[in-house]
């Protein structure tokens, strides 16, 4: 009589719990409503690569976007005022000097008249106005290809082509770049809120039966066992993706801050002597391609991922309505701890919503692991390599490009 009179009275305790509405289940619900809203807030400042977000524990996401941003990788890309003012005064520099050094060979071999100085100084003369080619050749495809996007973005409304700061194609490949990093950091941080709640059941022991000593006690560690291990391979994989988008970026910036002051200037000095020339001409057809086609092929696969995006659910609001509409967030937290030890009324919620969820987010992480960091990747550095040594045959130098593909 005792034992039916605790039992009752722990029954009714419950029950009254269940209806409560206090400070704890409001707490988690806010928690989970500031970080997404924090995640949102800080993935748009991170896109556009601009001052901004909320809070100072983003401070570091806002920071890193303002080093990558459009204005600090470099003035103008491709405009006219910056080619013919900042981006090219090394290179005309570089090409004075050696003009200045073909003179001076020159005028030794007049003064010592010695024919071979003579010649190797109108040869190098002539090498002198090829490599002015290759420039004049390099600044007119970025031309054409900034008029390209300037006009295919012309009123655009998108995020990417609409954004005022996105000027050129680089400035673009970057804010997709960047992009992907928010994406799959959104969706890395509701995956590990996934992962939180699944461990918590992982952890907890499920207890049934009629009386209390009549009772049966089990563990779903074991059964959940495959969904933690595959929890657990796609967070680590989605964190390397992570790290591969953020290096797309940095070698976005490389390229539009090193290319003219560097990468150029190098170029001419390499092609004017002849021992390295084959290496200036390799130079040149690989800061070509990067310049010209690294950057059109993240266009490409935007708007490839604008297509295929459909396709996923948005992590958000699938462990949003999880943990909402479930109810979970609603009553306390000892009554959702009593919920995880009622294997009667938890395995029928957790197989018809939680599971599903589940699949859902793993399905994400394999299109951004698989598709966004593997596949589309290798074919931009695929068509970049492929258009360098195009570019190098086509001035009758042969550079096998294609065993960079090895190393990467």
């Amino acid at each position: 009589m005792m034992k039916n009179m605790l039992l009752a009275l722990l029954l009714i305790s419950l029950a009254s719990m269940a209806f409560a509405q206090n400070g704890d289940g409001d707490d988690l619900s806010q928690f989970f409503n500031d970080t997404r809203d924090e995640l949102r807030d800080e993935g748009d400042a991170w896109v556009e690569g601009q001052v901004g977000g909320v809070g100072a524990g983003a401070s570091m996401l806002v920071n890193l976007g303002r080093s990558f941003g459009p204005g600090q990788c470099g003035d103008e890309w491709v405009e006219t005022g910056a080619i013919v003012g900042k981006w090219i005064i090394p290179a005309v520099m570089v090409i004075i000097i050696v003009i200045m050094g073909i003179a001076i060979i020159y005028m030794m071999g007049q003064l010592f008249s010695l024919p071979n100085l003579i010649a190797i100084a109108k040869d190098e003369a002539f090498q002198v106005g090829v490599t002015i080619a290759r420039i004049l050749i390099i600044i007119a495809a970025l031309s054409a290809g900034h008029t390209w996007y300037t006009l295919a973005a012309q009123g655009s409304t998108d995020d990417i082509y609409g954004n005022p700061y996105n000027t050129d194609m680089m400035d673009a490949a970057m804010a997709f770049a960047r992009l992907m990093v928010s994406d799959m950091i959104n969706h890395y941080s509701m995956l590990v809120m996934y992962n939180m709640v699944v461990h918590t059941i992982f952890s907890s022991t499920m207890w049934f039966g009629v009386t209390w000593r009549a009772m049966y006690s089990f563990n779903l560690g074991p059964v959940l066992k495959p969904l933690i291990d595959i929890i657990g391979s796609a967070l680590q994989f989605l964190s390397l993706g992570m790290s591969s988008w953020l290096l797309h970026v940095v070698t976005l910036c490389l390229i539009k801050r090193w290319m003219w002051v560097l990468f150029i200037p190098m170029s001419i000095l390499l092609r004017a002597f002849p021992h390295t020339r084959n290496a200036g001409e390799a130079l040149f057809a690989l800061a070509f391609a990067l310049a010209l086609f690294y950057p059109f092929m993240f266009i490409f696969d935007y708007e490839a991922h604008k297509i295929m995006v459909w396709n996923i659910a948005d992590p958000k609001d699938a462990v949003s309505n999880f943990i909402h509409r479930s109810g979970l967030l609603s009553v306390l937290a000892p009554v959702i701890a009593v919920m995880f030890l009622m294997a009667g009324v938890f395995m029928p919620f957790f197989l018809g919503a939680a599971l599903t969820i589940g699949f859902e987010l793993i399905y994400g992480a394999i299109y951004y692991i698989v598709i966004m960091s593997l596949l589309l990747p290798f074919l931009n550095i695929f068509v970049t390599l492929t258009a360098a040594r195009e570019m190098a045959s086509f001035f009758q130098v042969d550079v096998n490009f294609m065993s960079f593909l090895k190393i990467i």
